[in-house]
């Protein structure tokens, strides 16, 4: 029952456009991209409340959104992010969602993306996949520079793909972001969150 629909979904994604704040993008375009890119994040006794506070200050800031219940993180934090890519020198992460927000394209507005971003708290997924990234191009890419290299984060709801200006949600939250969470997860304490 999924195949029709999936492979409707990826010939649409290949071809679409990608808002990455600045020329678009087509996954069609891209050479060595990354899929399913593994990581593992070191956490010495994380306090999650700061990492949350981090988040909330950076990405969708003053919107509503659960609240983490984990008081610490301690060991390694496994996970894959679904394409990292290369675009006009910036790197990217991307992830597909395949979340029914509705019946049709008006569900799958920014702001509705927004809402089931918040709701499910992707807001964290994606920045802990920037993480993942920051420290992957300061190790490898010589002068690193979080402003320069970092692109940001696109999310790709399959089923809103199509529409002009749905189906994507794009964000390149600031450097305080990254290495404030950089700082928390080396053992530090972040410095002020705004």
């Amino acid at each position: 029952d999924w195949i029709e629909p999936l492979c409707e979904w990826t010939g649409a994604l290949l071809d679409t456009p990608l808002p990455l704040g600045g020329p678009a993008a087509r996954l069609a375009e891209l050479s060595g991209a990354v899929p399913e890119m593994e990581f593992w994040i070191e956490a010495h006794h994380v306090d999650v409340a700061a990492v949350d506070a981090l988040v909330r200050a950076h990405v969708l800031p003053g919107e509503p959104r659960p609240v983490l219940s984990m008081a610490r993180v301690n060991g390694m934090l496994k996970g894959y992010i679904d394409l990292v890519f290369a675009w006009q020198g910036r790197y990217f992460v991307a992830d597909y969602k395949s979340n029914w927000l509705g019946p049709d394209d008006a569900h799958y507005t920014p702001q509705a993306m927004a809402r089931a971003i918040l709701h499910a708290r992707y807001d964290l997924q994606y920045a802990l996949y920037l993480l993942a990234l920051h420290r992957l191009l300061a190790a490898r890419l010589p002068g690193y520079d979080v402003d320069r290299h970092i692109g940001g984060a696109a999310y790709l709801f399959l089923r809103g793909i199509g529409a002009p200006g749905a189906g994507m949600h794009f964000d390149r939250p600031p450097r305080a972001l990254v290495e404030g969470l950089d700082e928390l997860f080396a053992g530090g304490k972040a410095g002020r969150v705004a």
